[in-house]
């Protein structure tokens, strides 16, 4: 079984509170091919891309900045009234995904706010449609999680019946589903064959064990053999995130990897 492993570095090399630059190498170092990342802060945008190259990874993803207050601090997607702030930081994100080569950026979609569920939505489909002409221009793509309410309380985009709609709404093969198992499993459940209905507006794997959200061969509500096995199957190649925390030190949690026969 042959996947492409990415260290999602809000997670994985965190120890000793790690900064940016340091996680970037520490990936690079254990062996890992390919990262994800937050958008950084603007002292570091240059600096990542210098660490990125000196560690010899891919940047698979990129979420999109959360500039302009705590009002965005979940995502500025989905935020009534907040349409030109999200217009300007998917902007820089596609910027800094051109330098850093990445194909991929995160649209996160925030957390509810006063506005009515419906005025929510609209803004979302609207600034997915405009996200789409402008992710066209460059030959990127999108995607959007659904991300379940114990993780993040609040957050807009938290059922993947909504997360379809819309992506039938903007209908752009710019703007895909990123599909977490992790989420995936509080949201709904029954993987196999939830994960076959979702299967052609799929763009991005993630993967953690249910309920703690650690290394996928920990104890937990998923054998995530048996989920390795539905990925394969379903022809997905592209890169899978390990968005999970490590219960101990990130490299010596790294078992799991040669566990499933896999490979980073």
């Amino acid at each position: 079984m042959s996947f492409k492993l990415c260290a999602n570095l809000n997670f994985l090399f965190v120890e000793a509170n790690a900064n940016i630059l340091e996680r970037i190498a520490a990936a690079g170092k254990a062996g890992f091919r390919g990262i994800e990342i937050g958008y950084p802060s603007e002292d570091l945008l240059e600096k990542v891309v210098q660490s990125q190259k000196n560690a010899n990874v891919e940047v698979a993803l990129l979420n999109i900045s959360t500039n302009g207050g705590d009002k965005y601090s979940a995502g500025p997607t989905s935020i009534p009234g907040g349409e030109e702030q999200f217009k300007t930081n998917l902007s820089d994100s596609i910027n800094l995904a051109k330098k850093l080569k990445c194909k991929k950026i995160h649209l996160m979609a925030g957390k509810q706010t006063d506005k009515p569920v419906g005025e929510h939505y609209q803004t979302y489909v609207s600034n997915l449609k405009i996200a789409a002409k402008m992710l066209q221009q460059e030959n990127l793509v999108g995607v959007i999680e659904p991300i379940n309410k114990y993780a993040v309380p609040g957050y807009f985009l938290n059922s993947y019946d909504t997360a379809i709609n819309v992506l039938k709404e903007v209908n752009s093969p710019h703007i895909k589903l990123m599909v977490d198992v992790y989420h995936l499993q509080h949201i709904c459940g029954n993987v196999s064959n939830t994960f076959k209905e979702l299967q052609p507006f799929i763009g991005h794997i993630q993967i953690a064990q249910v309920p703690h959200r650690h290394e996928p061969d920990v104890p937990g509500e998923l054998d995530y053999g048996f989920v390795f096995d539905v990925i394969k199957n379903s022809g997905y190649e592209d890169w899978i995130g390990c968005e999970y925390k490590p219960k101990g030190n990130t490299v010596d949690g790294l078992g799991w990897v040669s566990k499933y026969g896999l490979k980073l």
